[in-house]
């Protein structure tokens, strides 16, 4: 029981290394100029792709490490999608909902890392997609260390 609370902790920090690691490394090699619109908050399609391949990747990160963790332990790997879901769909419903302040639409002079992760506005449908990919990918990361679940069509079996 205690491995398997471990393992969904492990993996949804894993999650959350891989995300801020990438995201943070993408940012200071493109740039504020090649991640947002000009002289606005708004997220290019060059940035919603790399956002898009860092999370498919630290979801099957966490899968991976949540299933290896577990040893394979089915109960560990819902209780990881579970939560994924969970805090996902939350985050989802205050993105969608928040007001976004006059001061966050017009970007001027330099961006740090800190001020383009709280000021950056993606289009709505990305904080939807998110806890979505957040499922897919950990569902996968656990079929990858558990090829003998892909056998019978789910790594949930």
């Amino acid at each position: 029981m205690l491995r398997n609370i471990l393992a969904v902790i492990a993996g949804y920090i894993g999650m959350a290394i891989v995300v801020m690691g990438g995201l943070t490394g993408a940012y200071l090699m493109m740039g504020a100029d090649k991640a947002f619109e000009p002289a606005t908050y708004e997220v290019t399609t060059t940035w919603l792709i790399v956002w898009g391949a860092v999370s498919v990747v630290s979801a099957i990160a966490a899968g991976l490490i949540c299933a290896k963790i577990s040893k394979h332990a089915k109960g560990a790997v819902i209780s990881l999608v579970i939560l994924t879901g969970v805090l996902g769909a939350a985050k989802s419903v205050y993105m969608v909902t928040r007001e976004i302040p006059p001061e966050n639409l017009v970007r001027t002079g330099e961006t740090s890392n800190f001020e383009a992760m709280n000021k950056g506005i993606a289009p709505k449908w990305v904080s939807i997609a998110e806890p979505l990919i957040g499922i897919v990918g950990v569902i996968l990361g656990a079929m990858i260390v558990c090829p003998d679940r892909k056998k019978s069509g789910s790594a949930l079996e």
